[in-house]
């Protein structure tokens, strides 16, 4: 028997019994149960259309704000005794009010400072123009990106001393300055081009390695000249010791034939960093242009902060700077001046000894221009 054929007898079977049972067949009859009534179907409700809920607003997700990055600590080393403006930059905190985290360091020699920069130990620092031009020589790295000041520098003979009143009568005498420095290099390149005549060689040359020993040589009449620049000049003048025979500046108008002063002291920063922070180098000149201006109305903030920095009395600082001119930035002027500098102590110097400084558009690739 298939599986349909089972399943339709059993159904019949089933049926017939409801059947038998229902007429009464069979043994006692089970009385057949009563059918509930049934219940009233529910009057439906009417139907509410419904209102669709509101979508949610969906709340923006707000981005956290990034937490900016500290600005770097970066290092500023300068001369103490080299007159640039980074003086007040320092104590009056220009760079800190805009943002930057400066370490400064105040350093007594001129090659000490080369030397530090060359060691990675200074990212920035002051130097003046011709000792720049010797650094990269060497193979230092770095781009200049402002001017700081004009000339500092003059001979000055001993007060007491009536014998020398022009150059030309320094041939033999005892005249101390700072072999590594722009301004016994550059006045000494003047007076080869003037007057024939090497100051290191035609004279009993005395090498000092920073301002207070030039100071000191001449103060106890150990020399009967020196080469040497502000601060340092207003002091010595200023105390009766010395009397100037000629400037720097007055050597370079005989020389150049241009009224402009000459760049004594640029800045000057590792390429990498101008690269990675470009506002580092518009800030350090907003700040210097700010200091250039106090300077020369000479603001007692500024008269101040260079006191405080050199160690010199205020009285001396006003001099010294009623004496300089502050420069900023790198405009086209005195980037040519600064060309022209390097090219003539090229030429009549002994100290720079490439050519790169015969070629201007070779030697303006030290200049930093974004």
């Amino acid at each position: 028997m298939n599986r349909r054929t089972f399943v339709r007898t059993a159904l019949l079977g089933t049926v017939s019994s409801y059947l038998l049972a229902a007429c009464g067949g069979g043994g006692n009859p089970t009385p057949t149960p009563q059918a509930a009534a049934p219940a009233p179907s529910p009057t439906p409700m009417p139907m509410a259309t419904p209102t669709p809920a509101p979508a949610p607003t969906a709340t923006p997700t707000v981005a956290p704000t990034p937490t900016p990055a500290p600005p770097p600590t970066l290092r500023f080393a300068y001369l103490r005794l080299g007159w640039a403006g980074c003086e007040a930059i320092d104590e009056l905190k220009l760079l800190k009010e805009r943002g930057w985290n400066i370490e400064w360091s105040r350093i007594d020699q001129i090659s000490a400072l080369a030397n530090a920069y060359a060691a990675g130990q200074a990212e920035i620092i002051d130097m003046s123009a011709i000792i720049a031009a010797q650094m990269h020589e060497k193979g230092v790295e770095f781009k200049i990106f402002s001017a700081a000041v004009g000339t500092l520098g003059a001979i000055l003979v001993r007060a007491d001393l009536n014998d020398i009143s022009s150059v030309p009568d320094l041939r033999g005498r005892k005249v101390a300055g700072v072999p590594g420095g722009t301004t016994t290099q550059d006045i000494n390149a003047m007076v080869r081009k003037l007057y024939n005549m090497d100051l290191f060689t035609d004279t009993q040359f005395v090498q000092a390695s920073a301002p207070p020993d030039v100071a000191n040589l001449i103060i106890n009449k150990n020399v009967d000249a020196v080469l040497i620049w502000e601060p340092t000049t207003s002091r010595l003048t200023e105390s009766g010791v010395a009397k100037i025979l000629v400037t720097q500046q007055e050597l370079w108008k005989q020389v150049s034939g241009s009224p402009n002063p000459q760049v004594h002291v640029v800045y000057l920063a590792r390429p990498d960093l101008l690269e990675k922070y470009p506002k580092l180098a518009k800030d350090i000149i907003e700040a210097q242009q700010t200091v250039a201006d106090m300077w020369k109305k000479q603001d007692e903030k500024v008269i101040q902060a260079f006191a405080t920095v050199t160690q010199l009395p205020p009285d001396i600082v006003k001099v010294a700077l009623s004496r300089t001119t502050p420069l900023a930035g790198l405009g086209k002027d005195l980037q040519e001046t600064l060309l022209a500098q390097w090219r003539f102590n090229r030429e009549s110097g002994v100290l720079l000894q490439s050519d790169i400084w015969l070629d201007p558009e070779k030697a303006r690739k030290l200049f930093w221009t974004e």
